[in-house]
C-alpha cells in the first residue's frame, strides 16, 4: 500500500507543491515520502497527461488515471506501463468533457464522473462501454442530479455521487436507479456547500469532502449525518483516500498539502 499511497499523493496534487504528509494538529510530517519514480513512462509521450486529476486502483494493482485535460482515462500497471486508454472531447460513450472523477476498486467495473456531460460512465476493467446513468427529470426532484464531481462504490455494488448543482449526495440501488439523497439544505450540521469528492470508509461510512466549507462531513450508509471535521484545518478539501489501516488521506488543495486523519 505504500507504492500506492505515494503515487496517490503525487498525482492528487498534481498541479501543487507536495511540502509534505501531515497529520492533523500536528506541526511536523507524520510520514517521510520518499522518491521512487514517475508516472508515465515513454509510451505516451506524444500525449502526456494533463491535469490528473483522480485515481483509482483495482484489486490487481492496476492503476486508472483520469486524465482530465486530455478528457481521457489511461489505465497502467503497477510499474507505470500502458495497459490502455480511451477517451477524447465530446459526449459520446467513449469520450468525456472535464471527468472529475473515477473509481475503479470492484476490480469488475470503472465508473467516471463525467462532470459537463452530467453523468456516470461505467466500463468494464478492460475500458469496454457497458452504460451510462443520466439523471431522469420524471423522477422526484430529490433524486435527480446534475454536474457530478464525485463517485464511489460500497462493497454492496451501490453507488454514491456528489451531486454538485444541488448541493449533495445521491445513492443508486444496484440497478442504477436513484434511491436516496442526502446532505442538501435540509439536513442542518450535515449541509453540504459544494461537494467535491466521496469515499466510503470503515463501517460503510460516507466522508464527503466540502471545498466551500473547508471541511470532512461524515454520512451513515443510510444518508444520516454523523460528524464532521477539518475546520479550521483545510482549504479546499478534495481528493480523498482510505488506507489498510483506515488512516484518510485528504487531498487539501487550497493549501498545497496532504493531510492525514486517523
Amino acid at each position: 500500500m505504500r507504492l500506492k499511497f505515494l503515487i496517490l499523493l503525487t498525482l492528487c496534487l498534481s498541479q501543487a507543491v507536495l511540502h509534505g504528509t501531515l497529520r492533523a494538529g500536528d506541526d511536523k510530517p507524520a510520514y517521510l515520502v520518499r522518491y521512487l519514480f514517475s508516472f508515465p513512462e515513454e509510451k505516451i509521450k506524444e500525449l502526456p497527461l494533463l491535469q490528473p486529476q483522480a485515481l483509482s486502483f483495482d484489486p490487481d494493482g492496476n492503476l486508472y488515471i483520469l486524465d482530465t485535460g486530455n478528457n481521457r482515462i489511461v489505465k497502467f500497471d503497477s510499474r507505470g506501463r500502458v495497459l490502455g486508454s480511451i477517451g477524447g472531447f465530446g459526449w459520446e460513450k467513449e469520450e468525456f468533457d472535464r471527468p472529475l472523477d473515477i473509481t475503479a476498486t470492484t476490480g469488475l467495473d470503472v465508473f467516471v464522473a463525467d462532470y459537463n456531460n452530467e453523468r456516470i460512465e461505467r466500463y468494464d476493467k478492460d475500458l469496454n462501454y457497458i452504460s451510462s446513468f443520466y439523471t431522469d427529470p420524471n423522477l422526484e426532484p430529490e433524486l435527480q442530479f446534475g454536474f457530478p464531481s464525485g463517485v464511489a462504490i460500497s462493497g454492496q455494488g451501490e453507488l454514491f455521487i456528489c451531486d454538485n448543482e444541488n448541493n449533495r449526495v445521491l445513492k443508486l440501488d444496484l440497478t442504477g436507479q436513484p434511491v436516496l439523497s442526502f446532505g442538501d439544505f435540509n439536513w442542518g450540521e450535515g449541509q453540504l456547500e459544494r461537494p467535491a469528492k466521496i469515499e466510503l470508509g470503515p463501517d460503510n461510512r460516507v466522508f464527503v469532502s466540502d471545498r466551500k466549507a473547508n471541511q470532512i462531513v461524515v454520512f451513515d450508509y443510510f444518508g444520516n449525518y454523523v460528524a464532521r471535521f477539518g475546520q479550521g484545518q483545510l482549504h479546499q478539501p478534495d481528493g480523498l483516500c482510505w488506507s489498510d489501516s483506515q488512516l484518510l488521506f485528504v487531498a487539501d488543495s487550497g493549501s498545497h498539502r496532504v493531510v492525514l486523519f486517523d
